[in-house]
């Protein structure tokens, strides 16, 4: 059969029965977050309130969403367990298959609930990058990680695998929100009366969109 007419039948395929080439998630090294949003949906602005967990089971153990020694279950949610408000971020990357969220962890009221996840320092403002670009998913990773071991702050980073209601998403990277944080950009917050001389030293967060 010609090449041309080879290839014309696998797309024809691929497009009549996708869910044939579709994979199931099951399982990963990697830590597993799984959004559960109630029927809401996710879009730009406001975010929405809805149930978080991760599972992580730890280093050299598996993480299950679906664990066929316990009737298919997801494991535990043993790293946190509760609300966020979950928005999309980004501006053309809003526009890519694979979307980018930024969350805050709240009660469950919503008021702002600082928290260490996966073994990050406690904060309330986290993001789940999608890095749509980057297909190493290494980039971002690697520079701030050798900027943190040169002894200056960057973002801290752990890979994760993203499930959202019921529907897996791939992976991606959990990330610290850049902000003014003791345990972030770890500088002094400016009083309306610092407004002249020694009081407007220091360091400053400047966003270029």
């Amino acid at each position: 059969m010609p090449k041309f007419y080879t290839f014309g039948l696998l797309f024809l395929i691929i497009g009549l029965f996708p869910n044939v080439f579709a994979q199931t998630f099951t399982s990963s090294n990697l830590p597993i977050i799984v959004i559960t949003t109630g029927g809401q949906t996710i879009s730009d602005d406001p975010k929405v309130n809805v149930k978080m967990g991760i599972i992580d089971n730890g280093p050299g153990n598996r993480n299950y969403y679906r664990n066929p020694s316990n009737n298919n279950l997801p494991d535990p949610f043993n790293n946190y367990n509760g609300t966020v408000g979950i928005e999309h971020r980004g501006s053309s990357s809003q526009f890519f298959p694979k979307k980018p969220y930024g969350f805050e962890t709240r009660t469950e009221i919503g008021d702002d609930l600082k928290v260490s996840l996966l073994g990050m320092p406690k904060e309330s403002d986290w993001i789940l990058n999608a890095s749509y670009t980057d297909k190493t998913l290494m980039r971002d990773v690697l520079t701030y990680h050798l900027s943190n071991q040169m002894g200056m702050y960057a973002t801290r980073t752990k890979f994760v695998e993203l499930v959202v209601d019921g529907d897996y998403k791939g992976v991606y990277i959990l990330m610290e929100k850049i902000k003014r944080d003791a345990n972030r950009v770890n500088i002094a917050s400016l009083k309306p009366a610092d407004n002249s001389g020694d009081a407007l030293t220091g360091g400053y967060i400047l966003k270029v969109d």
